[in-house]
């Protein structure tokens, strides 16, 4: 058989189909080869053509508002007025020659944003639910009507005044997600709730990326490094963070750090991406890595590898503990009026018990507070110590931790053989890790969504706390998964609260949730009280707050709900029991949306918002230390309006009510009420506390006019030390690099450095805001106490009662074609997979099941069920099932939260203590669901 070039079959190829003449085909005959395809050569005819194709009128700078973390900086292409093409910019400046830089930044999925711009999905008009304001369980079928704005506000509006007047004002909630991704969008729906007695809500929380170990042992919500320090490391360890499908923008980094020699560990239960790349890859079993985390401390201690000088300086080890009442020794113990906020080392020069420096009791946090001068604290030891009560013992915290260490569980054996790892591969890492400077640990969802999470994080921090890395350059751990901080904090709280944070009620989504959607507990088993009286104590306390005020006394329930910038229907865990016992409560459910997704599937009125190429708007995170701009590269298509001009037309359409009352609700009284007058409603959105006060801006001191967005914007960058000096024009020329830090962040921003975290700590001796001033690894509150976790332990995942006979763990995480929901409709990004709902299996348990690849098959457990495509996978090990999250409800009819249910931790219910104190976003039950059991069948 004769064997034909690639030139024969191209010829022949071209004949068959008609598309080549036989009198051309000897002018395709005699085409040479281009030496050089810059210079002079025939046959160009083709080129015009080409370049027409991407011929463009104009090009707008922009970026995606989606909890990415990315924050990055794009130019949209416009033709005839469409948007035809989206290329990344690269023109962030450079921190330094010898640090990678950050550009490009961006990823597949920004790519084809003008999908939504464009595509079916895209919400046009308002809308209205058909039989609105009928039976509520009807909602999600899809049934609507078209409405004018007027209509459509109006009606909002009259129910608001309707509801506050036969309800009260804190049954109309407001929620958003991920200020940080678009901070204009989220400040304009709170800026609104502040001013008409609104509940705001939490994210960060309810999506269980709040680390709740940050808040309890550093006194911060989050603070990480950007990406760019991750070259500074030596050793790396990825906890559960799959950088290579969930941050690309900043994966370069972690390939430019291995080229520079840092050694990677990878620890996944499954084999991804990273773990491909990665040094070792350790195949931990699903929920045990606190154990793991555990095990390599005590490797670390007893080979005596951890950092006294910087333990005794830095941490609360060496502080005192009364052995009879596992309480710290405090001043009030020793001294009639003493303090209970401050604390005692036994120092080993002078022989006593000595008042620590630096603790909250002690002042203000300042520069060289932490100082030690000539006390040389014990680290080990037990001590006599005579109270105002009597002489007792009293031993370190970290003699302690040494002794909770020798229980069986944490020998290396035990370690081995339950989370399924070779007992030399942990001592290896163990060893490693503490002798390698500097080390750092970057965790990632995969870690943070169990329900002990919290142990999992203080385990961590444990590990790097020890080994002296934390504080410097390439160490510490770093926590992505949310982009949750926003750089210029102050003046978005400025331009979000115009009465100030003190006269606005917040509310923890987590616990509102669980409270209202009537959820049965099924951890009670694991503590020696029901969730429920520990639910009702936090909040009797006042250390948790729950709208509507008195509800677990007199069964008040919300009423409104405002969902924007985020999907909250979707994302619920628990989703049986939200749809159908707390969303039938709401009259009201209001989705402003550029696009149509379950959540304003579920809406009684979806307003339609200008897509994230259409408004002006401001962008950070915390993997970078720029801040970018949206621009109105087109107008608003259709009849959509950017949010911050929905909410100033919702407040003109409140303020046409002409209603007016006085909030005596908390946190305001009858005596001390706060007068909501929506007669100057839009007068008070647009000027409300919009005084100049940053010095370094000179000129006229306000009020200012916020009716335009960019002005609203521009009233941010004023506003913050962090980007005063800066405007918006000057920001659509080229991202800025902040110049400075607040007291927000835990650093200093320097020139020519990466940001790192905790450096004021080390470099400065500046207290934390923690009970000790220092990372506090012994919570000595009663919770903590009465459930025995005042030191970081493990405690195994749960196996609730009600799940025995559901051999598989559930876990959904972050995926490569997707952010959250965003994009999982999007076909483009559908065609570099299934194109369909899958779950992955490991080839062993679909065998022992009887199923096939891509078979359809029902995931089910006794919360609800879930359909899906099977995909057998090696990498997935056995015991497991695993779907990346974020299905549309409306793509599958089941979604992916069916099977889950909201669980309480009563660690994160406490509060009065120092750091444990809620704040919204901050501190509060997180919204876990990595502990869920499922089985899988085939569908019949």
């Amino acid at each position: 058989m004769k064997e034909w070039t690639r030139r024969e079959f191209l010829k022949a190829g071209i004949v068959a189909t008609g598309t080549l003449a036989a009198s051309e085909l000897l002018a395709f005959d005699v085409l040479n080869p281009v030496a050089d395809p810059y210079g002079a050569y025939p046959y160009r005819g083709w080129e015009p053509t080409y370049r027409n194709q991407w011929k463009f009128d104009y090009f707008g700078r922009s970026a995606h508002s989606v909890n990415c973390t990315g924050s990055c900086t794009w130019r949209a292409f416009v033709k005839n007025g469409i948007i035809f093409k989206e290329e990344q910019f690269a023109d962030y400046p450079e921190i330094n020659p010898k640090i990678p830089v950050h550009n490009p930044r961006g990823c597949q999925k920004g790519a084809n944003h003008k999908e939504y711009v464009y595509g079916a999905m895209r919400t046009k008009y308002p809308l209205i639910r058909a039989d609105y304001p009928g039976n509520n369980q009807n909602r999600g079928k899809g049934n609507w009507r078209r409405a004018t704005w007027d209509e459509a506000l109006g009606l909002i509006a009259n129910k608001i005044r309707d509801t506050i007047q036969s309800s009260g004002p804190d049954t109309v909630n407001f929620y958003a997600a991920i200020p940080a991704k678009h901070f204009i969008t989220v400040a304009g729906g709170f800026r609104l709730a502040n001013l008409i007695g609104a509940t705001a809500m939490s994210f960060y929380d309810w999506y269980c990326d709040l680390p709740p170990g940050s808040p309890q042992t550093w006194g911060v919500q989050t603070d990480s490094c950007e990406s760019a320090d991750w070259f500074n490391s030596k050793y790396l360890i990825l906890w559960g963070a799959n950088l290579l499908e969930t941050r690309i923008p900043d994966a370069h980094f972690f390939t430019e750090a291995r080229m520079n020699g840092t050694k990677v560990v990878a620890i996944f239960p499954d084999y991804n991406p990273v773990s491909i790349h990665a040094d070792i890859h350790v195949p931990v079993k699903p929920g045990t890595d606190a154990l793991l985390a555990m095990g390599m401390v005590k490797i670390i201690i007893d080979n005596g590898l951890h950092d006294v000088p910087y333990i005794k300086q830095y941490t609360d080890m060496p502080f005192l503990v009364r052995n009879d009442t596992n309480r710290f020794l405090r001043e009030s113990d020793m001294v009639d009026g003493g303090s209970d906020a401050k604390f005692y080392l036994w120092d080993t020069v002078t022989g006593k018990a000595v008042l620590a420096p630096g603790t909250m009791g002690m002042g203000p946090p300042v520069d060289g507070a932490l100082t030690l001068g000539a006390i040389n604290p014990a680290l080990e030891g037990t001590y006599p110590v005579g109270t105002l009560t009597g002489n007792i013992t009293v031993s370190t915290v970290f003699s302690r931790l040494k002794l909770k260490l020798m229980a069986p569980q944490y020998g290396l054996a035990s370690v081995a053989a339950e989370t399924g790892l070779d007992a030399n591969l942990i001592r290896q890492i163990a060893i490693d890790f503490a002798t390698t400077k500097p080390a750092r640990i970057i965790e990632g969802a995969g870690v943070n969504h169990w329900f002990h999470n919290d142990l999992n994080n203080r385990t961590e921090i444990l590990m790097l706390a020890l080994t002296g890395n934390v504080g410097k350059p390439g160490s510490g751990w770093d926590h992505y998964v949310g982009q949750e901080k926003i750089w210029p904090e102050a003046s978005f709280f400025k331009l979000a609260f115009p009465l100030g944070r003190p006269r606005q009620r917040f509310q923890n989504t987590t616990l509102w949730t669980y409270v209202h959607a009537d959820v049965v507990s099924d951890v009670d088993h694991l503590y020696p009280r029901t969730i429920n009286q520990y639910i009702k104590e936090s909040v009797d306390n006042g250390w948790m707050p729950l709208w509507p005020k008195g509800t677990l006394d007199n069964g008040r329930q919300p009423k409104v709900l405002f969902i924007w910038g985020a999907n909250y229907i979707n994302q619920s865990k628990g989703w049986n029991d939200l749809t159908k016992n707390l969303l039938p409560k709401l009259d009201l459910i209001v989705d402003l949306n550029f696009r149509m997704d379950t959540s304003a599937l579920h809406a009684d009125v979806v307003l339609p918002a200008a897509s994230m190429f259409e408004k002006w708007d401001l962008n950070s995170t915390d993997l970078h230390s720029y801040i970018i701009p949206f621009t109105p590269v087109i107008n608003p298509l259709h009849q959509s309006r950017t949010d911050w001009q929905i909410w100033r037309s919702l407040a003109a359409a409140l303020q046409a009510t002409g209603f007016s009352f006085n909030d005596t609700t908390a946190p305001f009284s009858p005596a001390n009420p706060q007068l909501r007058n929506f007669s100057t409603l839009l007068n008070d959105f647009d000027t409300m506390n919009t005084h100049n006060t940053n010095p370094n801006i000179p000129g006229d001191p306000g009020p200012f006019s916020l009716a335009n967005d960019k002005d609203a914007a521009q009233f941010m960058l004023n506003q913050a030390e962090e980007t005063s000096g800066m405007t918006m024009d000057q920001l659509v020329a080229q991202p800025r690099r902040f110049p400075k830090t607040s007291e927000a962040w835990t650093s200093d921003l320097k020139a020519g450095e990466a940001y790192h975290n905790f450096q004021r700590l080390v470099e400065r001796k500046r207290p934390l805001g923690t009970l000790v001033g220092r990372q506090q690894f012994y919570i000595d509150h009663p919770t903590y106490l009465g459930v025995r976790e005042e030191l970081p332990v493990y405690k195994p995942p749960v196996d609730a009662p009600t799940q025995g006979q559901y051999p598989l763990r559930w876990i959904t995480p972050h995926g490569r074609w997707s952010i959250h929901s965003t994009w999982r409709d999007a076909k483009f990004q559908l065609r570099m997979q299934r194109g369909r709902t899958v779950v992955y299996l490991n080839p062993k348990e679909a065998a022992n099941r009887g199923l096939q690849d891509n078979d359809e098959v029902v995931i089910f457990n006794n919360h609800g069920s879930e359909i899906a495509r099977l995909d057998i996978s090696s990498r997935i090990p056995v015991g497991m099932a695993l779907m990346y999250h974020g299905w549309e409800k409306f793509m599958n009819t089941t979604g992916w939260q069916e099977v889950t249910n909201v669980r309480i931790n009563p660690t994160q219910l406490a509060g009065g203590y120092g750091q444990l104190t809620f704040r919204l976003n901050y501190w509060g039950p997180t919204g876990s669901q990595k502990d869920t059991r499922v089985e899988i069948k085939k569908k019949v």
